[in-house]
């Protein structure tokens, strides 16, 4: 194990930088502007949230098309380019002054960001590796986790010093001339080292078929994988986006939401390497059969609990499910369809988390603005995913 990351590290340091890169194009830290960027432009919280949603929105679509790029393009010149892209919208973002203008970064930012960074780091890895996937992916998903931790306080930091629109010039600036550069040297050519490559199981090795996106988007089992993989980001991100109406509907302190995000952050840690092992010893397709379980547990009891330390437990029951999820995620579409053409395969995938995550914070919303309880709306969700579960369970398991 030590000797698969010590020579392997290269590769590992680039998918993970790449998927911490993506933490400024996450809805978490464009929270911490929203303020700010509001009293500025003079926007109300509905035409701010609609301006969000169809920026992601055109995100997901165009994801559709730029996510193959990684089936054709060497990656460290992808890589590359994402990043110098990725800081120049950073920059961009300092400049905004109207609707359209934030409109437009938002949508740079979100396909950089969210979309082809994150994109490109997990397809890149899951091409590479095959016996060890697991753990690779897990190593360079742990970015996203390390960047849930450092960028809201590094922001915050550098908001009170240098005020929000230096602070995007400082972090754009920090992209195109540190982190861009340093990916591109990791990314040259290496020998990729995997231990006892020759005695592993099918069930680790790839598809024997390379599929393509055509064949895959006919398979039914296709829809149901991708239902149970959109479901966390889905649920999690409409939780965290209304948590302020959770606490109050609650009354529970509004900084509670706050201060719990670190134990979600840990404990997506720890289960990202846990489930990394799992993937190598079993497979990603064996974990989709209760992966979502831990997140319905923690579904239910956040909206039946009473007290504060409800959002204690929820956040640590969905940061596993969070943590055994990326790591499913990374694995699982190269061991159903080959690796030949992942990066168009996993595009789609892409695509749904970013549309999931546009779409459930308004959708929440409205049913709010309806009088239906977001503990009801909880609860709803908590028996979609057991139903998931249950048809994973009793499906086929035939890639196509």
């Amino acid at each position: 194990m030590i000797e698969f990351f010590r020579k392997n590290h290269n590769y590992l340091q680039a998918g993970f930088f790449l998927t911490f890169a993506a933490s400024i194009g996450q809805t978490f830290y464009f929270a911490l502007y929203a303020g700010n960027i509001r009293e500025e432009l003079i926007l109300s919280h509905g035409l701010y949230g609609g301006l969000y949603t169809i920026a992601t929105l055109m995100s997901a679509i165009t994801m559709l098309y730029t996510g193959k790029m990684v089936d054709y393009i060497k990656v460290r010149y992808l890589s590359f380019a994402v990043l110098i892209f990725l800081g120049l919208s950073s920059i961009a973002f300092s400049f905004i002054n109207s609707a359209i203008f934030l409109l437009v970064v938002f949508y740079l930012l979100r396909i950089t960001g969210q979309g082809m960074s994150t994109h490109t780091s997990s397809t890149f890895i899951a091409k590479t590796f095959t016996a060890m996937r697991g753990k690779a992916v897990a190593v360079t998903v742990l970015g996203r986790a390390f960047g849930e931790m450092v960028m809201p306080i590094t922001a915050l930091l550098l908001i009170t010093f240098y005020g929000w629109r230096q602070a995007w010039i400082i972090t754009g600036v920090f992209i195109l001339f540190i982190l861009a550069p340093y990916v591109f040297y990791l990314l040259k050519d290496r020998e990729v080292y995997e231990p006892n490559t020759e005695n592993t199981s099918d069930k680790h090795k790839n598809s024997e078929v390379q599929y393509r996106r055509k064949d895959v988007l006919k398979s039914r089992y296709f829809y149901l994988i991708l239902a149970a993989v959109l479901a966390p980001p889905f649920v999690l991100t409409g939780i965290f986006f209304h948590s302020y109406h959770l606490m109050t509907v609650k009354e529970w302190s509004i900084e509670i939401y706050a201060l719990t995000m670190p134990v979600f952050s840990i404990l997506l840690m720890i289960f990202v390497l846990i489930s990394g092992w799992a993937v190598d010893k079993w497979s990603a397709k064996d974990l989709t059969k209760f992966f979502l379980l831990p997140l319905v547990i923690g579904c239910i009891i956040l909206a039946y609990g009473k007290s504060e330390a409800t959002m204690v437990i929820f956040m640590m029951f969905a940061g596993i499910t969070s943590g055994f999820a990326t790591s499913i995620a990374g694995s699982l579409w190269a061991e159903l369809y080959g690796t030949k053409y992942l990066g168009e395969i996993k595009s789609v995938v892409t695509s749904g988390v970013i549309a999931s995550t546009a779409l459930s914070p308004g959708l929440m919303g409205y049913l709010i603005d309806r009088d239906i309880s977001i503990e009801s709306q909880v609860v709803a969700v908590a028996v979609y995913m057991i139903l998931l579960t249950g048809l994973m369970t009793l499906s086929n398991s035939k890639s196509v």
